[in-house]
């Protein structure tokens, strides 16, 4: 991926998305082509994925520039076992190797944290994932 206009923190998010819609195991949870929104689609068929909340920390050290990331990464379903569709796409993000843009390199990118929530619609769940990602660069 090429855009160095882009903040640290848009890249990571194209560079996952764009690594998501590649990868046959996230295929196989939000089907093909990967139903992944940037927010939420009351249109789209059932199971789909949305981004949520994003927050970045600042984590430099010497000579080098770190920042942490926590993304929330909702998925929408019903007519499913939200439990296993929400840990089948946890263990695919397990395996992603998104890649940055100059002069950003993806030190860790690991699901922190997962769970399921009830909706006003008894019909929909909500699962969520919450990614924890660092990104570094040498120091200028």
């Amino acid at each position: 991926m090429s855009a160095p206009d882009l903040a640290p923190e848009a890249d990571l998010i194209a560079a996952l998305t764009a690594a998501m819609a590649a990868s046959d195991a996230v295929k196989a949870v939000l089907g093909d082509p990967v139903r992944l929104f940037s927010e939420r689609s009351r249109s789209a068929a059932y199971p789909h994925a949305s981004w949520g909340r994003s927050e970045s920390l600042a984590r430099d050290a010497d000579d080098v520039t770190l920042i942490e990331h926590r993304l929330t990464l909702d998925i929408w379903c019903r007519d499913g076992d939200a439990h296993a569709i929400t840990g089948q796409l946890r263990e695919a993000l397990r395996g992603l190797d998104p890649v940055l843009s100059e002069p950003w390199t993806l030190v860790l990118l690991a699901p922190a944290y997962s769970d399921v929530f009830a909706t006003r619609d008894r019909r929909v769940k909500r699962g969520l994932i919450r990614l924890r990602a660092v990104m570094g660069r040498a120091a200028a």
